[in-house]
């Protein structure tokens, strides 16, 4: 994962032969995945999820959660929906283990191409996601106990535990924006990346200054809690964001993995 983009390997013609043994799947899935019509169709499968998933957001946000202000709404939500909550609550912590493998994944990828002073740009990125991870943890032990005090506790209580919940995610969005800075400088200068994944850095920077909103208003498209700006930055940013780093990161292990199956026949 640590090759960069674009880097020719020289002399392959040079490399010697290994035995000769079966592919297993994944030699045969690196060798797939080489191919120009398999990569598109992989980068359209994973458009394919994101747009799924940003489509579904968007739904919930316009007709399922409350405005932040309303908080018979909040509570009825909780109420209604708390079979639910309960299951995307245990969900989280699924989600915050694979988010850790992936960030441990991809940041080994940017500490293998850095070449600033002391790696300070990849040390930017490790700080940014720890901050990151430890937010969305606490985020997530918060909502679940929400979730489990619905119909328990007071009705005041459920709902500034809902916005302490959503307000501090919008929080997230600055917070995360050192690691895509760092992800892009040390693209740029290593030509660790292709060129579309550099630009969706900067997409992802803007998204991500966006949610800051959320912290200003309880109210209109700007709030955290059902805002089409301040609650829907808040999702999009990090379905663009991984979905794009998970899109180029495979087909980067496909070549990396392939190199020296093409170089087995090269020799011969």
């Amino acid at each position: 994962m640590s090759k960069v983009y674009g880097r020719q390997e020289p002399f392959l013609d040079k490399v010697p032969a290994p035995s000769p043994s079966p592919l297993g799947r994944l030699d045969r899935l690196a060798l797939a995945l080489t191919e120009p019509a398999a990569i598109r169709r992989w980068y359209a499968l994973v458009i394919a999820i994101c747009v799924a998933l940003i489509a579904v957001t968007i739904l919930v946000l316009v007709y399922v959660m409350p405005e932040g202000s309303d908080i018979a709404g909040t509570v009825e939500f909780y109420r209604k929906h708390n079979t639910l909550l309960r299951v995307v609550a245990a969900g989280l912590a699924l989600m915050f283990l694979l988010g850790v493998i992936w960030s441990a994944a991809f940041i080994s990828t940017l500490w293998g191409a850095d070449t600033s002073p002391n790696r300070i740009y990849t040390w930017t990125a490790i700080f940014s996601e720890i901050l990151v991870l430890g937010l969305f943890f606490t985020e997530s032990g918060i909502f679940a106990g929400t979730v489990l005090l619905s119909g328990h506790s007071p009705d005041s209580i459920i709902h500034a535990l809902h916005v302490t919940v959503l307000v501090s995610a919008a929080l997230l969005g600055p917070v995360w924006v050192p690691f895509a800075w760092a992800a892009l400088l040390i693209s740029r200068r290593t030509g660790l990346c292709p060129p579309w994944f550099n630009r969706l850095c900067v997409v992802v920077i803007v998204i991500d200054l966006c949610t800051v909103t959320g912290v200003f208003t309880l109210t209109g498209p700007l709030n955290g809690e059902n805002g089409l700006v301040g609650a829907f930055a808040g999702v999009l940013s990090p379905v663009v964001w991984v979905g794009g780093a998970i899109a180029w990161e495979v087909v980067e292990w496909a070549r990396v993995r392939a190199l020296p199956l093409w170089a087995a026949p090269a020799s011969n």
